[in-house]
């Protein structure tokens, strides 16, 4: 049995007579939701060390509990036809789920406009051409350290060899490529000139993202933090002034310009600077809980729901009513040491 402690399930009411379950989706800010971060997994080959427990110690779902490729398509089906277009694929690591390259051809098939992935790569060099003959558009890669024995340290395990490779098969095969680094100060902030130049290098755009109070990020000393601030002193003259923009219905990253060429660096500001006023997201874990914020316990258990009989229009309502009661900002605290929210992977980032 899955900890409780995960999500404070919510009692949906009965679905109104009128409503029209292919309206846009909103919430009370005037927000519009046409993206969704759908986890596969909570497991993950990596232990990082802001994200999950040495060892596996993080509790994980049985099979049964997960949602189905069927019940995973039916979601996105509903949820394109209320305007969602893009569907990012998480963990865990999604990866280590069984036919993964079928499942995106399957979500495609149900209406998403674009598929793209977030992975620690480890695996992506075997994928890489399966899942782009899929359809899969995109791939973001975690990669904190360009030092193999860094790289191992903050992975606890991970080889960066193989995540290397990993990169350059979804390259070769003509997937979109981004990196993701969790900035801890003390151990990796030192590299992000170095990053920034191996990624250019190979026509990557990389990006920075601060340490978050979830997971194991929660219990780290103050110390590893890094602003998003910093982080651009650190950079220099590689990249411009400006603050950035973000790209329109793409997720939270803002973007600076470098100071020679059309190359960019996308920053993750969820502490220093949330990115709550514009969010167009809402979360759904492997185990078929709607998540309106990362930072929420608050869930709607979809699963529960298709497994009981619910139609497609007790589901678009269940989806729309978690989003009337979703706040207007996050609130994360800049001391890192707060471990009242979830773990990353076990609502899927």
């Amino acid at each position: 049995m899955l900890d409780s402690r995960r999500a404070r399930a919510l009692t949906v009411p009965a679905r109104p007579r009128d409503f029209v379950a292919d309206a846009p989706l909103g919430d009370p800010q005037g927000r519009l939701y046409s993206y969704v971060r759908l986890s596969l997994t909570d497991r993950c080959d990596m232990a990082c060390v802001y994200c999950m427990p040495l060892g596996g110690e993080a509790e994980h779902g049985e099979r049964r509990e997960l949602l189905s490729d069927t019940e995973i398509a039916r979601l996105v089906s509903v949820l394109a036809r209320a305007g969602v277009r893009r569907v990012r694929l998480t963990g865990g690591e999604p990866l280590v789920r069984r036919g993964v390259p079928e499942l995106v051809a399957k979500i495609r098939e149900a209406g998403a406009g674009e598929v793209v992935l977030t992975t620690n790569a480890s695996l992506l060099a075997r994928h890489a051409e399966a899942l782009a003959h899929a359809g899969l558009a995109g791939v973001n890669v975690s990669i904190d350290s360009l030092d193999p024995e860094r790289f191992a340290a903050i992975t606890r395990g991970g080889d960066l060899s193989g995540v290397i490779a990993g990169i350059d098969r979804a390259r070769d095969v003509g997937l979109r490529v981004k990196t993701n680094t969790v900035v801890l100060g003390g151990m990796n902030d030192a590299e992000l000139p170095a990053i920034v130049r191996w990624a250019w290098d190979r026509s990557i755009t990389p990006r920075f993202i601060e340490l978050m109070p979830l997971g194991e990020g929660a219990s780290l000393p103050p110390e590893r933090f890094v602003s998003t601030a910093a982080m651009r002193s650190k950079l220099g003259n590689l990249i411009d002034d400006a603050h950035g923009e973000a790209d329109a219905g793409t997720g939270p990253a803002r973007y600076a310009s470098a100071r020679e060429g059309d190359r960019r660096v996308g920053f993750i500001s969820a502490v220093s600077d949330e990115f709550c006023d514009d969010c167009n997201r809402l979360r759904i874990t492997s185990h078929g809980e709607i998540r309106a914020c990362l930072a929420d316990r608050a869930s709607v258990s979809l699963r529960d729901a298709m497994r009981a009989g619910a139609s497609d229009a007790d589901l678009a309502w269940s989806i729309a009513w978690s989003l009337g009661a979703k706040a207007d900002g996050h609130h994360f605290e800049v001391a890192i040491g707060d471990h009242t929210h979830v773990g990353m992977s076990l609502i899927g980032g």
